[in-house]
């Protein structure tokens, strides 16, 4: 590789940090992107110093102490060096030979975790709607299911996952908390995955987990209860 942009360039990486620090975040931008594609580009450190005051400048301040709580938080600044690391090796989980130490650590953080939700096994995804998509992807091929029940109150992916994989879709009342109700539930649940949810996005109502099992398959929405992130369980029925 001999093209200079994919070298090491602490220099670069020093003026980046630079900015990271000197640019304060107002949430407005500053400038906006051109509407038409430029014909050239303009280097890699200009490029750095145009999109700064934008990306850095007009992002929300969600660490503000006037900043309403959401499910997205402020970040540790352990996060940005790691997020840096994983950039710089690009890594791809598919293949010991992409990466044959990044799969060891997501195994060895899973055998930390799975006891916690009384699994066997799990693997990371980078995000709530293709963990829901994964999860109901998995009920499907293992246990054969064919629709997905779930609250009104659950995340809109839940439904849009169950219309990806061709899984029919059955929503069902929630009380008066936006939890749902038990007594919803069908009485013929063998071929069904049944979508509880920790916490929602709305409210922060959770259903009741001891429904778990009652379908051919459960998974378990934890945006709020896993650590108030975007973390996503899933566990044969």
């Amino acid at each position: 590789m001999t093209d200079p942009d994919f070298a090491f360039d602490p220099d670069a990486l020093a003026h980046a940090l630079g900015l990271l620090g000197t640019v304060t975040a107002n949430g407005e931008g500053a400038f906006l992107i051109p509407a038409d594609m430029p014909e050239l580009g303009r280097g890699a450190r200009e490029t750095l110093d145009l999109l700064a005051p934008l990306v850095l400048g007009g992002a929300s301040v969600l660490g503000d102490s006037t900043a309403l709580a959401h499910m997205d938080p402020p970040t540790p600044w352990i996060t940005w060096a790691t997020t840096l690391w994983n950039a710089s090796v690009n890594q791809n989980l598919l293949h010991p030979a992409t990466a044959p130490v990044a799969r060891d650590i997501e195994q060895r953080v899973m055998d930390w975790i799975v006891p916690f939700f009384g699994m066997s096994g799990g693997h990371m995804v980078p995000g709530s709607t293709i963990a829901n998509l994964t999860a109901l992807w998995a009920a499907r091929e293992c246990a054969g299911v064919k629709e997905v029940a779930y609250a009104e109150a659950a995340h809109l992916s839940v439904g849009k996952a169950a219309h990806i994989l061709g899984l029919t879709q059955r929503p069902l009342p929630c009380g008066p908390s936006g939890a749902l109700l038990p007594d919803a539930l069908p009485d013929d649940l063998q071929n069904t995955a049944l979508v509880l949810t920790a916490g929602t996005t709305s409210t922060g109502a959770i259903d009741d987990l001891a429904l778990c099992g009652r379908a051919a398959w459960t998974h378990v929405d934890a945006a709020w209860a896993g650590d108030c992130q975007e973390f996503r369980v899933w566990a044969g029925g």
